[in-house]
């Protein structure tokens, strides 16, 4: 099984400060937008999947090209 990153791991791989990475989970939470980031929750730590953000990525650049 692929191993969870932390806050700070997760926010180096999307070349993010740990604040804006907070943000955009914060902002899923209230559906703003439209492709929510992939987080589990384990207890009150937010963990990722490399896999799943690189996803998360590409899904965005999808519809920023199709706009």
């Amino acid at each position: 099984m692929e191993p969870l990153l932390d806050m700070e791991q997760a926010a180096e791989l999307l070349s993010l400060s740990k604040d804006q990475l907070y943000e955009v989970c914060r902002t899923r939470s209230r559906c703003r937008q439209s492709v929510p980031i992939p987080v589990v929750k384990i207890g009150k730590r937010k963990m990722f999947r490399a896999s799943s953000l690189n996803a998360w990525v590409q899904q965005l650049e999808q519809q920023t090209g199709s706009r």
